[in-house]
């Protein structure tokens, strides 16, 4: 239903999609999960007292790239090499910052990664990156591309007449080898520490601003995901068990797979709880939380959370900074819904109030 209701632009701007991949997503994830194994008629599966159901639902989130963001880059030499500081004023809550930031930092330089050092979280750090809206990433990678640039024009200006990049201008040099090159002839090259030694300088430090999000304005922009889970639901109890769940995602290019797979984890972990636990209670009479404590107020915990798998397209977006989407919410968005969508394949009961707990099952 959802590949043949498939829309060409944004239904609601009216905007071309910047990039826009789920029709794969949808596939891929199927194949992957079984899907044609799903029984079409509802409460049709069971294993003992189970009853046993599938559902898949879509999500969506939104791609922002907050303005204000400067990135600091300190290229000093070391020997015959140099190493690498990039200072970002960025928040690091365990969602990998640091490591795409160095990443992004490493692939700009022409470095490897143990030669990037990031700094972040110091208030003498120039800029502000709000960690939110799963921007960070987008923000802090165009400001270190803006850096970068600097640094290039710099160390156009400390390579002087003598440098086989003489008479080069920003825009026709690139950096790779741990050096700079002309884009479109290589082997006209000057490595890093070299320029340095002959400008009799032991580091070179630059500061540069984002750009504007400009691209915001012109397309629709969003991270995608298609979201299929197997349930099974006690017909005395009333218990509902996720027992198999896939998150396949169109979120751009990939940049480290690692810490995206824990992020996309942790909000279908988060998604599960939404669908069915986490509920907050009120008295009524006068407006208490009645459960403000992790002790009534419940949330997954291991024994809720079956295995995980997690798929990506790793197509990148042509109009982001380093072609990526934002991946730290979208794998909350369209667990419920697709919890929800299994629960009336296993059972024929339609719950629309969330959570799905026993007694509205029973």
């Amino acid at each position: 239903l959802r590949i043949l209701n498939e829309p060409d632009k944004d239904p609601t701007s009216g905007l071309a999609f910047s990039s826009r991949h789920i029709v794969e997503a949808w596939r891929n994830g199927a194949d992957h999960f079984g899907w044609a194994d799903r029984s079409v008629e509802p409460a049709t599966r069971r294993d003992g007292e189970w009853q046993i159901g599938m559902g898949c639902a879509t999500g969506t989130y939104p791609y922002y790239r907050m303005p204000g963001a400067q990135a600091r880059i300190t290229l000093t030499r070391d020997g015959d090499a140099v190493r690498a500081l990039i200072e970002v004023a960025a928040a690091e809550m365990g969602m990998g910052t640091s490591t795409t930031t160095a990443i992004v930092g490493a692939e700009r330089l022409g470095l490897s990664l143990d030669q990037v050092e990031v700094g972040y979280g110091d208030s003498s750090i120039p800029g502000a990156i709000m960690a939110g809206g799963s921007q960070q990433t987008a923000a802090i990678g165009a400001a270190v591309i803006a850096a970068h640039n600097a640094l290039v024009a710099e160390l156009l200006k400390l390579a002087g007449n003598d440098s086989p990049l003489a008479g080069l201008s920003a825009d026709t040099v690139g950096s790779e080898d741990a050096g700079l090159a002309k884009i479109d002839d290589p082997s006209q090259r000057e490595s890093y520490a070299s320029i340095l030694t002959r400008a009799q300088r032991d580091s070179v430090t630059v500061t540069a601003a984002a750009s504007q999000p400009l691209e915001l304005m012109h397309w629709s922009m969003h991270s995608h995901s298609a979201i299929f889970c197997e349930v099974r639901v006690n017909v005395v109890t009333g218990e509902t068990r996720v027992s198999r769940i896939l998150g396949s995602f169109d979120c751009g290019r990939i940049l480290n797979p690692k810490t995206a797979k824990s992020q996309f984890r942790g909000g279908i972990i988060m998604g599960l709880g939404m669908a069915l636990m986490e509920e907050t209670q009120f008295d009524e009479r006068n407006g208490r939380i009645m459960n403000p404590s992790l002790a009534e107020y419940h949330i997954p915990v291991h024994l809720d959370v079956p295995e995980i798998d997690v798929i990506w397209t790793d197509i990148a977006d042509p109009h982001t900074p380093m072609g990526a989407h934002g991946i730290g919410e979208i794998g909350i968005t369209g667990v419920a819904a697709a919890v929800a969508n299994a629960v009336y394949n296993a059972t024929g009961k339609r719950v629309r109030d969330l959570p799905i707990t026993l007694d509205k099952l029973l």
